[in-house]
């Protein structure tokens, strides 16, 4: 298997060289100098190309009618869609000044009256912004009711032009026929506007299509709609709109077909006796609570961490936490539910704002008895307690940063606060000399701008940066 051998050795000669390989390294602005390699192989290809220059000698045909036909056909849509994307979001944060000047902060840039051509003397009650930020839509009510609406009143809607300035005229007019109490665009759905009346009814318009005028009409509250909603997460396959209204109702509708068809899934009310005063004032205790109107609702807000808990506030100043799933049936019917699981420290006097924070698990109340409260959603005593100098009537969020809320109501000012340490925004302030009460406002996230209303029928567009100084 193995087998011993001897061999003669190998071996191989030493070769060494004393020239080296140089090379020029040199910067940029001597001459370079190259080296040239022969290679082993050279070899040379022509390859001619199969196609050849072409003159054209006739110009390409078109039907101009034709072309003609279809521009007319398909500009307005494109137009309407370019003027609603106008003011994207994609420069949100990039502000330049005219003439190389600083960008101000807060400049008021608009301010007209709304009821100067009109014979109605009122205030402006609701204010809300197209989803593309293009449209302004704006309410009017009387500034007070002495008994049942039957006032003839309308909502206006201004476009802005392309230097980011409202219209000093309306370009389109809807007559409703009551005093409008709310109004609020689609989130999503540019053209759907919904609006609720002082004399209970809710309507929604689909402003794309110009030939129907005539709104839906989508239920009556047995009191004026208090407040209006786009939910956009409790229905998969359709738009939800939730109402509320003084008779303690709250309803769920849900609208099909391109928004011309509504039908109402689900109603609830918050019971009487929840307030041992007015259940002590019912004189019979044996009254059917169907029969009978629930708490009046002021307004109410929808958590941010969870979209079926919400927060109800009332006339008598309590707040209450609700369930859309955690309900039971009211007695005597099968139909209404009553959504409350609990109760929040209440206010000394009627509740005139619920708002919910963006991105915490938070909600701000303001109140009649000047006071604005901070709570944990899932806390039923309040973390803070502003006072205030006048009564606010309304809470909304700053649009760049969601630590920032706004109160604004009775006098001049509205005022910003930090939700996290309840102090006000010294440096920040919307104040007009001019403007007697803020009766409504609404932040257009498209240019940076906010539209505010007041009781004597004005309205101001102001512009303001997504970052706040402080």
């Amino acid at each position: 298997m193995f087998s011993d051998k001897s061999y003669s050795p190998v071996s191989f000669e030493s070769v060494t060289t004393n020239e080296k390989s140089q090379k020029s390294a040199n910067i940029q602005t001597e001459h370079v100098v190259y080296e040239s390699e022969e290679t082993q192989v050279v070899e040379t290809k022509s390859i001619q190309t199969q196609t050849a220059n072409e003159t054209r000698t006739n110009e390409p045909k078109y039907d101009e009618d034709k072309l003609a036909e279809f521009l007319n056909r398909v500009a307005p849509g494109v137009f309407k869609f370019l003027d609603e994307q106008h003011g994207t979001s994609a420069f949100n944060d990039y502000t330049v000044g005219s003439n190389n000047e600083p960008a101000v902060n807060i400049q008021l840039i608009n301010r007209i009256n709304t009821l100067d051509l009109s014979e109605f003397k009122g205030k402006v009650s609701s204010v809300t912004w197209s989803t593309g930020g293009g449209t302004l839509a704006i309410g009017h009510s009387v500034t007070q009711h002495k008994s049942w609406c039957n006032d003839i009143t309308k909502v206006d809607l201004y476009n802005l032009s392309k230097d980011n300035l409202l219209m000093t005229v309306p370009t389109k007019s809807l007559e409703v026929s009551s005093c409008v109490t709310t109004l609020l665009y689609h989130p999503d759905e540019p053209s759907i506007l919904a609006a609720g009346l002082f004399d209970g009814d809710v309507m929604v318009w689909n402003l794309r299509e110009e030939s129907l005028i005539a709104p839906l009409f989508v239920c009556t509250h047995g009191e004026m709609v208090t407040q209006i909603y786009w939910h956009s997460r409790i229905l998969n396959d359709a738009s939800a709109l939730i109402t509320s209204g003084g008779d303690g109702y709250i309803y769920i509708h849900r609208l099909t077909i391109n928004f011309t068809q509504s039908s109402t899934q689900k109603k609830y009310k918050i019971l009487k006796e929840k307030n041992l005063t007015e259940k002590s004032a019912l004189g019979n205790e044996g009254e059917d609570k169907n029969a009978e109107a629930g708490l009046h609702i002021t307004s109410f807000d929808f958590s941010a961490k969870d979209h079926k808990v919400f927060v109800v506030g009332t006339l008598c100043g309590r707040l209450y936490k609700c369930n859309l799933d955690q309900t039971i049936p009211i007695e005597g019917t099968e139909m209404i539910f009553d959504p409350v699981i609990s109760e929040y420290d209440k206010h000394k006097s009627t509740v005139t704002c619920v708002k919910s924070a963006p991105t915490q698990n938070l909600f701000v109340s303001s109140g009649a008895d000047r006071e604005v409260h901070i709570y944990d959603f899932d806390q039923p005593a309040s973390l803070k307690i502003i006072t205030l100098d006048s009564t606010p009537v309304q809470i909304s969020w700053h649009f760049g940063n969601f630590d920032v809320f706004l109160a604004y109501g009775a006098g001049p000012e509205v005022k910003f606060f930090n939700v996290k340490t309840g102090r006000p925004l010294s440096k920040t302030m919307l104040y007009s000399e001019n403007r007697e009460n803020s009766t409504c406002l609404s932040f257009n996230t498209k240019r940076e701008m906010v539209a505010i209303g007041d009781t004597k029928g004005n309205l101001e567009i102001w512009r303001m940066s997504r970052s706040l100084s402080n």
